[in-house]
């Protein structure tokens, strides 16, 4: 497996498996920003922020993958 293939694998599904844990475990809740005046769904905020941070997590794993290998891939 390329390193690119290894990278876009791992930021992919990391961001599949944190975001949806993360909207189902924040049903029934709520994000107020009273200073702007926003109430936004809490499934929402969690399921974007895991996104961003299981990508985040997905992409930091591949990347210690690469560096541990011994034999390199084209």
């Amino acid at each position: 497996m390329s390193n690119l293939r290894l990278m876009t694998v791992s930021a992919a599904s990391g961001a599949l498996l944190c975001g949806f844990v993360g909207a189902i475990a924040a049903r029934g809740t709520n994000v107020l920003l009273p200073g702007l005046g926003l109430v936004i769904a809490g499934p929402i905020v969690a399921g974007l922020t895991g996104l961003v941070l299981g990508s985040m997590l997905g992409l930091f794993v591949a990347a210690i993958v690469i560096l541990t290998r011994r034999k390199p891939y084209p």
